[in-house]
């Protein structure tokens, strides 16, 4: 079995024509010959053809188209530049189809996924519009209201955090804070605590403290005296719970009537500072009192105190003691507002 020489794929000996020179061999059709046509004996490939020398045949008639064919029905010899010129244009044609088609499958589904796209963009426009029909509607409701219904609604509110507030501070009916006390490596709270309460008179157990701690952010490497800004609150405070309120209200009555202790007096090492002896507030009635004592101050109010985790203020000796619960009553009693 041999190959063609014009396409290169093998064929049978029965189904070829050779050359008469060489032996190539071709099928009928790569060379330009129909299926029924017979070959000249003397036949000679393209390639023969154009390797033979030319000679004078001016002479001898036109040579007809057939002369290579024994039949009438044979067509003239192809061109081989011209038959391959065929094969890759027939195979540039096939692949411009394939990737036509692969074109127009990638446009179907991109057709597919563009209307996937709309579908979801007009269900999120729906449902814009429906969020925006729900915050029209909330907001014609919330203008239609009076402001007597807000001023209500405050009033509930503020009344609810007083209530709250009132709570908190009864669960520290029983605690006390101590200021004024250096802060030590190390320090004995308890200790300290128990010598203060002897030097104010007042017998103290070991099982009337409940609790002993520091309250206030945590300064690392701190030493009193030394690492103390000027304007910055010195050491914190030391919150003690006691386990009987008697005791805390003894402490308290022992405290103002002695009010010049200082922390020498108690063997504390540091700055002799004085130490002050107050009932526990809670942060909210804490900046309330801070604020009663300055207004109080400006309106040239004679004693502003606490008792029992409430605030009171009173004009001078003889006058009625009023209660401050709210920055409404500093407005009422002292004419301001909170400070700060």
């Amino acid at each position: 079995m041999a190959k063609c020489g014009g396409c290169g794929k093998f064929i049978s000996s029965a189904e070829c024509i050779r050359c008469t020179r060489c032996p190539g061999a071709y099928h009928p059709g790569c060379v330009g010959f129909p299926a029924a046509a017979k070959v000249s004996p003397t036949w000679l490939c393209p390639g023969c053809k154009a390797k033979a020398p030319r000679q004078d045949n001016s002479a001898t008639p036109v040579k007809s188209a057939m002369a290579d064919c024994c039949t009438e029905t044979q067509n003239p010899l192809s061109d081989p530049a011209a038959s391959a010129t065929d094969l890759n244009v027939a195979y540039e044609i096939r692949c411009f189809r394939q990737e036509l088609g692969a074109m127009r499958d990638e446009f179907r589904q991109f057709q597919s996924e563009l209307l996937s796209l709309r579908m979801t963009v007009n269900d999120c426009n729906q449902r814009m519009t429906t969020i925006e029909s729900k915050v029209s509607d909330i907001e014609r409701r919330f203008e239609e209201q009076s402001p007597a219904n807000f001023d209500a609604v405050e009033a509930s509110i503020t009344a609810l955090k007083t209530q709250l507030n009132d709570r908190d501070q009864e669960l520290l009916q029983n605690d006390l804070i101590i200021a004024g006390i250096p802060e030590t490596k190390g320090e004995n709270a308890f200790h300290t605590v128990r010598v203060l309460s002897a030097k104010l008179g007042v017998t103290m157990d070991e099982q009337d403290i409940v609790n002993i701690e520091r309250i206030g952010a945590v300064r690392r490497n701190f030493i009193e005296g030394v690492d103390t800004p000027p304007g910055e609150p010195r050491a914190r405070v030391i919150a003690v719970r006691l386990a009987r309120r008697g005791v805390r209200d003894q402490l308290l009555r022992a405290a103002r009537v002695r009010r010049g202790l200082t922390a020498a007096d108690l063997d504390v090492s540091g700055p002799p500072r004085r130490v002050y002896v107050n009932e526990r507030l809670t942060q909210t009635n804490s900046k309330l009192f801070h604020s009663a004592r300055e207004a109080g101050q400006r309106a040239r109010y004679r004693y502003v105190w606490t008792k029992d985790g409430r605030i009171y203020a009173r004009k001078e000796d003889g006058a009625p003691a009023q209660r401050i619960r709210s920055d409404a009553d500093l407005a009422q009693i002292f004419g301001s507002g909170r400070v700060g």
